[in-house]
């Protein structure tokens, strides 16, 4: 998916939240958005969203100072979602349809993303609303009849907190069907997408084998991945990628379910749907 000129203010957003994160020194926060802004207006629209997303955290390290502005919020969305963890547990565990709400819950934890906004407000209630909505894009029937075929399941993670819905997820699969699964992470800090260190904190490589795609890049841009994930991508008989960043990414990949909620008017109007709508999609396989 290519960037819109709608985009380019959330980009500048973006590096002010991150800069007074990453430092109270507002002189330091103005060379971060000259900086940020002197690059945009140099940069073709034609690449994506998270690629421009790249360049634009990593000025405001290389300016601040600061590795990982975010470290702090994604610890503590980590224990929150942690701490909802038998919740969700129960809610998925009592359901009629087990795989569905494990879905379901995966995508209503979508929500946690720092790239779009960072007062979250009522998480716990979002998180519940989120889940009882219907799906606006459904392939489920599609990623049921796949997912019984496989035998190798890559999991592109997206966010911190966000990680523990996903585990929920993949506790569900594993229970249905015996396959090896192995979950994506970035390899560096980039916003609030998940890294080694968060799986690590929330028990994910307990439950399945955890790789790093070798980027730091908000998403999964294929050119830049390890030839490990690369190798993975290319054997794996299905391929579930969380959240916008690896929709946008991704979008024009065939056979990928992408799971994901609609939270900013440029993703909503390339799907075809409303801002705040939840989507199973599968994209169209080559002929």
């Amino acid at each position: 998916m290519r960037t819109y000129l709608d985009c380019l203010p959330c980009f500048v957003r973006q590096a002010l939240e991150a800069s007074r994160m990453a430092t109270q020194d507002e002189r330091v926060q103005r060379k971060v958005l000259d900086s940020v802004m002197v690059r945009l207006s140099h940069l073709s629209l034609n690449a994506t969203p998270p690629a421009i997303a790249q360049i634009v955290h990593s000025l405001v390290k290389e300016v601040t100072g600061n590795p990982d502005p975010y470290r702090e919020i994604k610890k503590k969305h980590n224990q929150i979602i942690l701490d909802l963890y038998p919740r969700i547990r129960e809610i998925v565990s009592e359901s009629d349809d087990r795989l569905r709400s494990g879905i379901k819950m995966a995508i209503a934890g979508n929500l946690i993303d720092l790239g779009v906004q960072t007062d979250l407000g009522d998480l716990e209630g979002s998180i519940y609303n989120a889940f009882s909505s219907n799906l606006t894009i459904n392939n489920y029937d599609e990623f049921r009849a796949t997912l019984m075929h496989s035998d190798l399941l890559l999991y592109l993670g997206d966010n911190a907190g966000e990680i523990v819905f996903d585990k929920v997820l993949i506790e569900e699969i594993k229970m249905l069907r015996g396959m090896e699964i192995v979950f994506i992470v970035r390899e560096k800090p980039i916003i609030n997408d998940v890294t080694m260190e968060d799986a690590e904190f929330v028990g994910m490589r307990e439950l399945t084998r955890v790789v790093s795609n070798g980027s730091d890049a908000p998403a999964t841009i294929l050119s830049q991945c390890s030839s490990e994930v690369r190798d993975l991508l290319s054997k794996a008989d299905m391929i579930i990628a969380k959240g916008q960043g690896n929709y946008e990414s991704l979008s024009k990949e065939d056979g990928i379910f992408f799971l994901l909620k609609a939270k900013c008017p440029v993703v909503a109007r390339d799907l075809g749907v409303d801002v705040g709508d939840t989507i199973l999609k599968r994209n169209k396989m080559k002929n």
